[in-house]
């Protein structure tokens, strides 16, 4: 049971794989502000949704260890992501992360998650050997 949802995992990772790359796509394609932020934000909050199914759900059938930095890291992330959407909806505006020089900001949970997926996919890996 435990190999299942270990395949179910790596397929949240390759999913995320793909996010990022489109995050990364989106940052080098020449398109308007408002297209970019609806872009990356989309992709963000699915990164969350992502990294909470591995942090709350995988993590526990498979059995792995979360370590209290961890949790805090995600709870920092998760906190990062409602801010973002907070500027996106506009009820708050800080004119640092809204401009077109800073808009790699926009794509740290994506690139965040899928480093948080690796290093628990990868290093349990290597535990296992």
């Amino acid at each position: 049971m435990r190999n299942q949802y270990e395949k179910q995992e790596k397929v949240l990772w390759y999913a995320q794989i793909m996010i990022f790359l489109g995050v990364l796509a989106t940052w080098f394609n020449h398109m308007d502000m408002h297209t970019f932020y609806t872009i990356n934000i989309i992709l963000s909050v699915i990164s969350i949704i992502s990294l909470t199914l591995d942090r709350f759900y995988f993590s526990e059938k498979i059995g792995q260890k979360v370590h209290n930095s961890y949790s805090v890291a995600y709870g920092l992330l998760v906190i990062f992501t409602l801010l973002l959407v907070i500027l996106y909806a506009g009820i708050l505006k800080i004119d640092l992360i809204m401009q077109e020089e800073t808009k790699m900001i926009w794509a740290l949970t994506p690139a965040l998650s899928l480093l948080w997926k690796t290093k628990f996919i990868a290093f349990r890996e290597w535990d296992q050997r």
